[in-house]
C-alpha cells in the first residue's frame, strides 16, 4: 500500500506544493513528566482495576502477577531502575527535540487521541480534522486537578503550559486535508475550535500539549491536529483504516498548494497500561521494514486500553509511507512501574 494510489485535489502540474521533510514518533505517558520517586502512585488504581487487557484476555492485578512471575518484574520496580529509565526517557526526548529545531520544518501534523478530554459519549468522531485557526493551550483549573486520579496531577506540567497561552492552526491546509480525505472515502469529523470548558480539560488534549511542550519545547509552529478515536468503543478505526488513513493525509499534504515544509508527529504509545515487549518489538520492527501488512494484520484485540494509541504511530506511517523519509529507532525503554506488568512502554522514533 502506497499513498501514490491515492489522489490529491485537482490538477496540480507546475505548482508549487508542500512537501513533507520530517516524521517524529513519541509516547506521551505520565511516567515521562513524574519524578521516578513517584512512579508508584497510580499503583494502586493497578490493583483496584478488575479487567486489565494483556495479550488476549483480561486480568486482575493478583492474576497479571501469577502470570508473569516468571519474567522478574520486581527487579524492574526499584527507584535505582526507575530513575536510569527516566533518564533515558529523557534523552530520547531531548533528541526528538534537538532533530525538530534542527529541520525548523514550518508546519506540522500531530496525529493524536483524544480521552474524553474534549469528545464526550454523545459525540466521538472515528476521525477529526482541527482545521481552525487558533489552537487554545490552557493549564488545568484547580477544580479539575482536585478531581485527577493519583499519579495525574503530577505530570500536569509536562502536557499544560503555567499559563494560558495561544497557537496558530493551519486552516488553509485542514480545509485543503479535509476535501481530500473526502473525495479519498473518508467521512471525517471536523472541528475549528478548542473548547475551554470541558469537564477533564481546559484545552487541546494532553497527546497534543505534550508535543507542543517536550518535543517543540514551546516554541509551536503552526499545525494541523489530527483525532483518531484509538480508545473507546463500538468506533475504533481498526489499525488497517489508520494506516489507510494516513495514507489519504498524505496525498493531502503533496497536493497542498504551498512552499511550506512539514513535519508529521505521532503522540502516544506504546503499550500500556499493562505492558507487552513482545507487541510493542513486533510493532517497530514492522514499522523500520516498512512492513505494512504486518503491522496492520496484527489482531485488534491487542489494539486496546493504552495500547490503542499505536495506532496513532501506524497512522502517522501511512503518511510517511510515500515520503521517502526512514525511519530510526531513538530508543525503546519500558518503563514498569508494578510487579504485574503495569507502566507505560515508552518509544522514540525520527523519519528522516
Amino acid at each position: 500500500m502506497t499513498g501514490d494510489r491515492l489522489s490529491g485535489r485537482g490538477n496540480t502540474k507546475g505548482l508549487k506544493l508542500a512537501k513533507i521533510v520530517l516524521g517524529i514518533g513519541t509516547s506521551h505517558g505520565p511516567q515521562l513528566s513524574t519524578p521516578p520517586n513517584e512512579w508508584g502512585q497510580r499503583v494502586e488504581a493497578d490493583r483496584n482495576r478488575p479487567d486489565h487487557p494483556f495479550r488476549e484476555s483480561t486480568y486482575t492485578f493478583d492474576e497479571l502477577v501469577a502470570l508473569r512471575a516468571g519474567e522478574n518484574l520486581s527487579s524492574e520496580i526499584t527507584l535505582d531502575v526507575w530513575e536510569k529509565k527516566y533518564d533515558a526517557c529523557m534523552t530520547a526526548i531531548e533528541r526528538l527535540a534537538e532533530v525538530f529545531h534542527a529541520v525548523k520544518p514550518d508546519v506540522a501534523i500531530i496525529m493524536g487521541n483524544d480521552q474524553r478530554e474534549l469528545f464526550q459519549e454523545d459525540n466521538n468522531p472515528a476521525f477529526c480534522v482541527f482545521h481552525g485557526d487558533k489552537i487554545v493551550h490552557r493549564p488545568a483549573t484547580e477544580v479539575q486537578v482536585a478531581s485527577m486520579p493519583p499519579g495525574i496531577a503530577v505530570s500536569m506540567g509536562g502536557y499544560s503550559p503555567p499559563e494560558d497561552r495561544e497557537y496558530d492552526g493551519v486552516p488553509d491546509l485542514g480545509d485543503h486535508m479535509v476535501r481530500c480525505l473526502m473525495e479519498n472515502g473518508f467521512d471525517v469529523g471536523v472541528s475549528n475550535k478548542v473548547p475551554t470548558a470541558a469537564a477533564r480539560n481546559s484545552g487541546i488534549p494532553h497527546a497534543f500539549g505534550f508535543v507542543y511542550r517536550q518535543i517543540m519545547k514551546d516554541a509551536v509552529v503552526p499545525n494541523v491536529p489530527l483525532f483518531q478515536n484509538t480508545f473507546f468503543p463500538p468506533n475504533q478505526p481498526t489499525a488497517k483504516r489508520c494506516f489507510e488513513f494516513g495514507q489519504a493525509v498524505h496525498a493531502a499534504i503533496e497536493s497542498w498548494e504551498s512552499d511550506k515544509t512539514v513535519a508529521v508527529i505521532a503522540s502516544g504509545g506504546l503499550s500500556h497500561f499493562v505492558i507487552d515487549a513482545e507487541l510493542d518489538r513486533r510493532v517497530l520492527d514492522a514499522m523500520q521494514r516498512n512492513d505494512f501488512e504486518e503491522l496492520t494484520a496484527i489482531p485488534e484485540v491487542l489494539y486496546q486500553s493504552g495500547t490503542s494509541e499505536t495506532k496513532n504511530w501506524i497512522g502517522a506511517a501511512g503518511i510517511l509511507a510515500a515520503s521517502g523519509l526512514k525511519m530510526a529507532l531513538v530508543d525503546y525503554i519500558p518503563c514498569y512501574r508494578s510487579e504485574g506488568g503495569t507502566g507505560t512502554a515508552m518509544a522514540f522514533a525520527t523519519w528522516r
